[in-house]
């Protein structure tokens, strides 16, 4: 059903995590994979300009491209020894969640794959969830990985609040 797969990372444990999930349904499926890693423009040497010194400027440009490649290296490497094509992109945007879905569509992507962080409540009302926006935003299906430590923490939570409103 899905021939192409767009994987979003940041480089957490958690987005490695679902990268390995990712990479197991794409070989499953047969599907292809897009690896996206969208850096923030800060990390980008025209936001300085001249207000930073040469040597800094290609340190920190040399650093955001580090991340990068270590980031989608992790994924490509995983791909590679699933059997699974890949390719890597990395972007620079204000807006994790807009390049994820630009790349999905401009690579013609039938699906992301991608995981839902832990917060929820209050603070993911304060910090925004780019997955949500992705999922609100988007015309291409999404899949959202959520471990199931992630799960088994909520139903804790959920056992003590209830033993708490019987007290």
């Amino acid at each position: 059903m899905f021939q192409h797969i767009l994987l979003p990372t940041d480089g957490s444990q958690l987005s490695r995590d679902t990268a390995q999930r990712a990479v197991d349904f794409a070989k499953a499926a047969n599907a292809t994979i897009t690896a996206l890693y969208a850096k923030h423009p800060g990390q980008e040497s025209e936001s300085y300009g001249s207000m930073v010194e040469p040597a800094v400027l290609a340190q920190m440009v040399s650093g955001s491209e580090g991340k990068a490649n270590e980031y989608l290296g992790f994924i490509k490497k995983l791909c590679k020894d699933a059997g699974v094509a890949c390719t890597a992109l990395a972007v620079v945007s204000e807006s994790p969640w807009e390049a994820i879905i630009n790349a999905a569509e401009d690579h013609n992507c039938d699906l992301i794959f991608m995981s839902k962080h832990g917060r929820g409540g209050l603070s993911s009302l304060l910090l925004g969830s780019e997955t949500y926006r992705v999922l609100t935003h988007s015309s291409i299906p999404v899949l959202v990985y959520r471990p199931p430590e992630i799960d088994a923490s909520r139903r804790k939570a959920k056992a003590r609040e209830k033993e708490r409103k019987r007290a």
